[in-house]
This record gives structure tokens, sequence and C-alpha cells, in this order.
């Protein structure tokens, strides 16, 4: 999900263990947002062209649906994410400062949270018996859901999306904090080895996030996304050509 941005301090700041250079601290500002808006805008893009590329397509409307999951979650995880790179920075005698932080927060979201995430969400459609991106009541209805979606499904769904990844953020934090010392290892060496703090910045602000996003967007639209129908569809044609191929003879017969 999208994190905080992160910026160099002024002169005066505590340099990291591994180099003096100026520590990184997360940012808040305009120029936060500007990286924000920049990250919401390729993550966007790279949903429309897994949307445009996938086969069948999804409508417009249900993809726009299923898209707002993951924007919405990606709020409430920036929200989180922003906590969580101020608190471990202030852990005691850390030698990484919050760049760092949150270079292993975005590493750690994207990986092992994508993989949470998924048995959240597998978790509670068995348990609470709904299909994640089917917004309707069946075909027992006779309503199309695709082209008449049902929103208090979506909004139900939307809620516990965001439940589900603010639980999988303190299942990520809780394995930060009980082996803190190693994350700050390698969140030092992964960040620290750029000697340039321009280019450590992009590398950490502008890089990561940008491939760390798009690839946990596409993952995670994948098992968002309602595909159970297009199995059903394929299972219901191979059983009327089965039906077709055992009437044939007998409508012969009775000719």
């Amino acid at each position: 999900m999208l994190s905080p941005v992160p910026s160099v301090a002024g002169a005066g700041t505590d340099t990291l263990a591994f180099g003096a250079q100026p520590s990184c601290q997360v940012l808040s500002g305009s120029a936060g947002f500007a990286v924000q808006f920049m990250l919401f805008t390729v993550c966007v893009g790279s949903l429309l062209l897994k949307w445009w590329l996938e086969e069948p397509r999804r409508k417009m409307q249900i993809f726009l649906l299923d898209s707002s999951k993951q924007f919405v979650g990606a709020g409430v995880i920036h929200m989180l994410n922003l906590a969580c790179a101020v608190a471990f920075t202030r852990y005691e005698r850390s030698a990484a400062d919050e760049c760092a932080w949150y270079w292993i927060n975005i590493m750690i979201d994207t990986t092992f949270g994508v993989g949470i995430c998924f048995v959240l969400l597998k978790g509670t459609e068995r348990f609470l018996g709904y299909d994640s991106g089917h917004y309707g009541k069946g075909s027992a209805t006779g309503i199309d859901w695709q082209a008449n979606p049902d929103f208090r499904a979506w909004l139900g769904q939307i809620s516990l999306w965001c439940l589900i990844v603010s639980m999988m953020k303190m299942i990520v934090v809780s394995v930060m904090y009980l082996f803190a010392p190693m994350w700050e290892t390698i969140s030092v060496v992964c960040t620290s080895w750029i000697s340039n703090n321009t280019m450590r910045l992009l590398f950490v602000m502008v890089l990561t996030p940008t491939c760390m996003n798009m690839f946990q967007f596409w993952v995670t639209d994948s098992f968002l996304k309602f595909s159970k129908k297009f199995k059903q569809d394929r299972l219901a044609e191979d059983l009327n050509e089965t039906a077709s191929l055992r009437s044939g003879p007998i409508s012969a017969r009775l000719t």
C-alpha cells in the first residue's frame, strides 16, 4: 500500500551508523502529497492496464468497484504506515532512520502482507459465505448482477477489506517489533549503500514504492475480483455439450 514519503533532514540531524549522511525523515507536507499522488496515479494506470489485458474482461463498473477496495484500503494502510515509520524510528539506539524503516515497511507490506491479506480474505469468504467481487444474490434471482450490482454488498465487502488490511498491518507490526534488530540491520544495509542522498531518496521513495505497489495492486486485484463465474460458465457449457451428445442418438432413434 502507499506509504508515507521520506525526505532528507536538514543540517544538524543524526547520522546513520553505516555512513555520515543526513538522516532521512518522513515528510507530510506538500512535497509528500505530490509524491503520493504520483504513486497513486502510477498504480491506477497499472490496474487499468491489467484490466485492459485480462481475458475475459470485467465490465468497467465491476472493475471500478473491485479497485475501490484497494484504493480505500491503501488510505487506511497509509495512515497506519505513517505512524509506524515514526514509531520504529524511536526504537532505542536505532541505527535506521525513518527512510530505512519506510523501505523495509514497504517491502514487508507488499510481500508478506499480501499473503496475509489473501489468507484472511479466503477465511472471511468461507466463514461469512460470500464471494469477493460478487455484488449480487446469485443467478436464481434472474438479475444480471454485473449490469445491476448490489451496492450494499459492495459496501459490506469494502468494509471487510478495510478490516482485513488493518489486521494485516497489526500482524506485520508485531513481526517487525519482535524481530526489530533484524529488520533494522536489513533496512540499513539495503538503503545506506547509496552514498548520494538524492539517489537514496529516489531509490527509497520513488523506485521501490512504484515497483512494489504495482506488484501488490496486480496480485491483490487477482484475488479480490470474482472469477468463479467464468469457471461456472465453462462447466455449464461442458455439461450442455455432454447432454447434447447423449440426447443425439436418442433423438435419432425416435425419428
